[in-house]
């Protein structure tokens, strides 16, 4: 009895019943001794079917799956209906053939990758990674950006991603205060027939770096912020709230402190700045003895690493009760210079609506007068 081993491939997406092979055995004996009787194990994805006299058809019984087996080694047994009966063995080794039938899988569906602003062009910011469980080119995967807008631009302006690799780079340098998030996709596709491909998103946080310093609302801006102008008289006791210094900074550095700083070789100023606040006060009763014109240097500095700082320049004058302020409040940025002093708008404003009202007042009265001394009408 002789039967031949054989070597067989079958693609995965074979359909079930397809004959893979034909197997034919052949036993030189005669009558019950010649009658040969075929087995296959293991019994798992094929089957033999009889189909002439010592002849057999290897058909697939259930469907392949490459990715979870490639090979079958299967051993055809042939025993013949004889007394003592006799058998002979061969092996039949099924290579699965891969189709394309796994598109590139991501580990996740969004990954989030954080980034200084001010990197410089061109920096490796992250890797993509797609795994396809295909075969040979099947599992070739390349990736490439899902274009879209960002704000009035491409969204290729500012990143790339190397199709080969899947490294994603920063094109230019990100500025924090211009995108705080880049939210995009990349598309991993392999190079099979067809093609399949996924997506995955990639969210880059563009962190803030310190790179702005706090920014003085001048008096009286639009948007009401800067020092309120108006004198200090000398009789407010301790705690009285004579000016505030307002300053802007953008982003996680935006928390402001305010310090008050000694000018070299100066007294020790009877006023105080508030830390978070800005709020210029008194430390005790003002007295004779304090100088009439009172010059604070106000430190404000936010929180960043390094912490950035801007000096204001606040001028106080000290007058009597019932006096006009001989100098107004004013503010200046150290690194820009002192302003021109600004008028103390709230005490000309007082003086401008007393001359107004004193005018209408007149101007009643006269038209009083002149109506009283106007001789009567005839008839009256």
């Amino acid at each position: 009895m002789v039967i031949t081993s054989l070597s067989l491939p079958v693609q995965e997406d074979a359909p079930l019943g397809s004959v893979i092979a034909l197997i034919s055995l052949s036993d030189r004996d005669s009558g019950a001794n010649g009658q040969v009787t075929c087995t296959l194990s293991p019994h798992v994805a094929f089957k033999l079917v009889p189909t002439f006299k010592n002849y057999y058809s290897l058909v697939l019984d259930s469907a392949l799956d490459r990715e979870s087996v490639a090979n079958y080694e299967l051993v055809v047994t042939a025993r013949d209906g004889g007394s003592p009966s006799l058998s002979a063995t061969a092996s039949v080794s099924v290579d699965v053939a891969d189709v394309n039938d796994n598109a590139p899988a991501f580990a996740h569906s969004e990954y989030t990758v954080f980034v200084k602003e001010n990197n410089p062009p061109g920096c490796h910011i992250f890797t993509m990674f797609a795994q396809d469980a295909d075969a040979q080119e099947n599992a070739l995967v390349s990736y490439s950006l899902v274009e879209r807008r960002v704000g009035e631009r491409a969204l290729s302006s500012y990143v790339s991603v190397h199709a080969e690799s899947g490294k994603v780079f920063a094109l230019q340098s990100l500025d924090h205060e211009e995108v705080e998030l880049l939210q995009f996709q990349v598309s991993a596709r392999d190079a099979g027939v067809p093609p399949l491909s996924s997506n995955v998103t990639l969210q880059v946080f563009v962190l803030d770096e310190n790179d702005n310093a706090p920014a003085l609302l001048p008096p009286g801006s639009g948007s009401g912020g800067g020092v309120v102008s108006q004198p200090v008289a000398r009789s407010v006791g301790a705690g009285h709230v004579v000016a505030k210094v307002r300053a802007v900074d953008s982003g996680y550095n935006a928390w402001l402190s305010y310090e008050l700083r000694p000018e070299a070789g100066g007294t020790h100023s009877p006023f105080r700045v508030g830390l978070y606040t800005g709020e210029i006060s008194t430390t005790r009763a003002l007295d004779e003895a304090d100088a009439p014109r009172q010059r604070l240097l106000v430190l404000v500095k936010d929180h960043g690493e390094p912490a950035l700082a801007v000096t204001a320049t606040v001028l106080l004058s000290l007058v009597d009760s019932g006096q006009p302020p001989k100098t107004p409040l004013r503010i200046s940025v150290g690194a820009v210079g002192v302003e021109e002093a600004l008028v103390d708008v709230n005490v000309y404003l007082i003086i401008a609506i007393c001359a107004v009202s004193s005018l209408l007042v007149l101007t009643l009265l006269l038209y009083t007068a002149l109506r009283c001394s106007a001789p009567p009408t005839e008839g009256a």
